[in-house]
């Protein structure tokens, strides 16, 4: 397992793409957070009277934890896909002792990967917090739960990206699905799942499981919204399913 471990982080970091899609997330975080930042001095004594856990400028923390996640679930299509794309994966399976092992490497490394997205991006928001915001940012328990909380989303959409890279044998796709769904699509499926009734079922969506999992018990009392574990662990149950469906395929189906 170390020599395919080995192996796959030289396929990623022989190629750019793995820093070219942390550069987006880092910039995102970094102005939302001197944004945000900016907003909450404005405001002043009024930020109180809107209630916010952690103030207003907190807000730029959970949107550069967004695009990391965004931007690792595309890393984890990406790394997943990629092989396949080129055919690369042929030599992979035949080199290796089993295909069992070249695609648990992957979710490994993907994995990771999607960790150190989140460290940095979150790294790069709460120093711009430290630095323009007026207010004193506490890191008490309930701060770094909710960090630990983000990160722990991030890789669990890594892992969602990799099963969909898996599955779909195509970054491109995988990433299109990502791109498309995350931001947009699923908003517009639970707003129709909503308006028919069927409210839980768009509760149990990924990526509205997301942001009460990030927000590790802040959220709790929002109504329309999973509460601490069943979040974080409805989102692990998602990146099982992807990630258990793609490991399926790539290991029966046939290769070129």
């Amino acid at each position: 397992m170390n020599a395919l471990l080995t192996s796959e982080i030289r396929k990623v970091t022989t190629l750019k793409f793995w820093w070219a899609l942390a550069i987006a997330p880092i910039v995102v975080g970094v102005f939302a957070s001197v944004i945000t930042s900016v907003i909450a001095n404005q405001l002043g004594e009024f930020e109180e009277d809107l209630q916010i856990a952690g103030g207003v400028a907190s807000i730029g923390l959970y949107v550069a934890a967004g695009a990391a996640i965004l931007f690792a679930g595309i890393f984890g299509a990406v790394n997943a896909g990629t092989e396949f794309r080129h055919k690369t994966i042929t030599t992979s399976f035949l080199t290796a002792r089993g295909r069992d092992g070249v695609v648990a490497a992957k979710l490994i490394v993907t994995a990771l990967f999607g960790l150190g997205y989140g460290l940095v991006v979150l790294l790069a928001s709460l120093v711009c917090l430290l630095i323009f915001s007026e207010r004193t940012i506490v890191l008490d328990g309930a701060f770094i739960g909710v960090v630990a909380s983000c990160l722990l989303a991030v890789v669990l959409w890594s892992l969602i990206g990799a099963g969909l890279g898996l599955l779909l044998k195509s970054p491109t796709w995988a990433a299109i699905v990502l791109v498309a769904w995350l931001p947009f699509g699923e908003g517009l499926l639970s707003l129709i799942l909503f308006g028919v009734g069927f409210g839980p079922v768009a509760t149990a969506l990924p990526s509205n499981l997301t942001l009460p999992t990030m927000a590790a018990t802040q959220l709790d009392d929002a109504g329309d919204l999973a509460s601490w574990p069943w979040a974080p662990l409805g989102l692990a149950l998602w990146a099982v399913i992807l990630t258990g469906g793609g490991w399926f395929l790539a290991r029966t189906r046939d290769i070129d």
